[in-house]
């Protein structure tokens, strides 16, 4: 199956590089989320790498503001990341050359190049995520391998297993030293009352409450880095953690406390939940163009996104506490109505996994509404970023 997958990346590898020959411009239009960003990311350098001009926009959803957004472009070539799969009737009427790369399962007949890994014999619901895709498409198209990275990072934001085709990234990310592998705590290296506090993922009875941090730390006679832990500090730390975890009937999450650690070589922080953390944020707070950058090797906004995204994780901790007040309960679920707040969807996975495990839990918003992601960004040499948008030409001369 993987054989037939690199073939068929290899479809949309070439008709890509033929633009380069035929001085030909490519929009790429991709998901505003995890996934969806880094596989924009991932094709975007590809192209850049192989001089090949190119607009990425980012989006919330493929409808007819992208066919508008599209029409009027100068593109010769459309390229769809993490969506078009479902949408054939949209495809057709595009009139531009199209290449969809995605992981949802196909819907209808698409006449374009189409790279997907249901097509191919893969589940894309856990063995290939978006990001996969354009990495096969990527490593087709050059010398790539250090972009497998990204497409593990966007595996994990779509909370995908190391398994199929994940795994052959994987493997090539790590032979190649693109990616290094550990076990252990999942938790963000930093201060340990810090990064106690703020987390949301997992999250733990004292998350947000400065007095029972300190509390649990004193018993347990733990301070500083949580990288400064010597083997015996670190089992005493987790230990308490699994059984806090336990104690909620959290028995599943624990799975998210411990397990396989991801380090980044090339990215612009090696910590892969760190890094995935600050990307989710950006999706969430309508802001995707600053997590493409980051993507995109640029550090100039690095600290900024950092700040977000602390912001962000400390809003979504008071959201939930607030939120456990008014949860109603019946015989088979609970529930919780929310009024116009970001972030619905990880407060409901949240209450599910963390606070009530033992029942379906369903987080309501009706006042919700995001309209397409876009994020800020000032042009830089020849570099054009506005809010959702980035695109590349070469200088002149």
């Amino acid at each position: 199956m993987i054989d037939d997958l690199i073939r068929l990346a290899e479809k949309a590898s070439n008709l890509l590089l033929n633009t380069a020959a035929d001085s030909k411009h490519v929009r790429v239009i991709s998901h505003s989320d995890a996934d969806g960003i880094t596989a924009a990311a991932i094709i975007s350098t590809a192209l850049f790498r192989s001089h090949i001009p190119f607009h990425t926009s980012l989006v919330s959803r493929f409808d007819e503001s992208v066919l508008d957004v599209i029409k009027s472009s100068t593109a010769d070539l459309v390229v769809f990341c993490d969506m078009g799969s479902g949408q054939p009737e949209l495809v057709d009427r595009i009139e531009e050359e199209v290449v969809i790369l995605d992981h949802h399962r196909p819907v209808g007949e698409h006449s374009c190049i189409h790279v997907n890994p249901h097509l191919v014999g893969f589940d894309g619901s856990f063995e290939l995520s978006a990001s996969g895709v354009a990495y096969f498409v990527a490593r087709a198209m050059g010398e790539n391998t250090d972009l497998s990275s990204l497409a593990i990072l966007g595996a994990l934001g779509d909370k995908q297993s190391m398994i199929g085709a994940n795994r052959f990234i994987l493997d090539e990310a790590v032979s190649s030293g693109a990616v290094k592998r550990d076990y252990g705590l999942m938790l963000p290296d930093g201060d340990l009352h810090n990064v106690l506090f703020g987390s949301f993922e997992p999250y733990f009875e004292f998350s947000g409450n400065q007095e029972m941090v300190n509390e649990f730390l004193s018993q347990l006679n733990l301070s500083g880095k949580i990288s400064a832990l010597n083997n015996e500090s670190l089992r005493r730390l987790a230990s308490a953690l699994v059984l806090m975890l336990l104690r909620s009937g959290s028995v599943e999450a624990i799975g998210s406390l411990i397990g396989e650690k991801y380090q980044l070589a090339h990215e612009v922080i090696i910590d892969a939940s760190e890094l995935l953390s600050i990307v989710n944020a950006c999706g969430r707070l309508e802001e995707p163009g600053l997590a493409l950058s980051l993507c995109l090797r640029d550090k100039s906004m690095l600290e900024d996104a950092r700040t977000l995204e602390r912001e962000e994780r400390e809003k979504l901790i008071e959201t939930l506490k607030k939120a456990r007040e008014e949860v109603c309960e019946e015989d088979h679920l609970r529930y919780v109505a929310l009024s116009d707040i970001r972030g619905t969807g990880e407060i409901a996975g949240t209450m599910a996994r963390y606070v009530f495990p033992d029942k379906p839990f369903l987080a309501r918003n009706p006042c919700k509404n995001r309209a397409d992601s876009t994020c800020p960004g000032q042009p830089a040499n020849n570099r054009e970023q506005n809010r959702g948008e980035w695109s590349w030409r070469p200088l002149q001369g």
